[in-house]
């Protein structure tokens, strides 16, 4: 964004993007340093993440009954009706399988 040198009110550009015109008092300056024809390099894309578990949650010790795993995922659902209790499952890291936890009685 550029501002205008006599009034300081916003500038808009004009034609080829390298001219600028203001908004109020109409004086046009030109910034040929504006648009260049250099090319950036490209990225380089790394296709794996960032982290090479399958589940990166998995931060709560529990031994999974399917696979033996000592980590698991807490994961917890609010009700739809509010006098209902929320509901708690624990998700293995390393295999999914999913096991809800007992409610709490009041």
């Amino acid at each position: 964004m550029k501002y205008c040198k006599k009034c300081k009110n916003i500038m808009k550009p004009v034609g080829d993007g390298n001219t600028f015109e203001c908004v109020s008092c109409k004086y046009i300056e030109k910034f040929p340093d504006l648009i260049s024809d250099e090319k950036m390099p490209k990225k380089h894309i790394i296709k794996e993440g960032i982290v090479k578990d399958k589940n990166i949650n998995a931060t709560y010790d529990f031994r999974c009954e399917k696979c033996g795993y000592g980590k698991a995922e807490v994961i917890e659902r609010q009700p739809y009706i509010s006098d209902e209790d929320s509901l708690t499952f624990l998700r293995c890291g390393k295999c999914g399988f999913t096991r809800q936890l007992a409610r709490k009685i009041r």
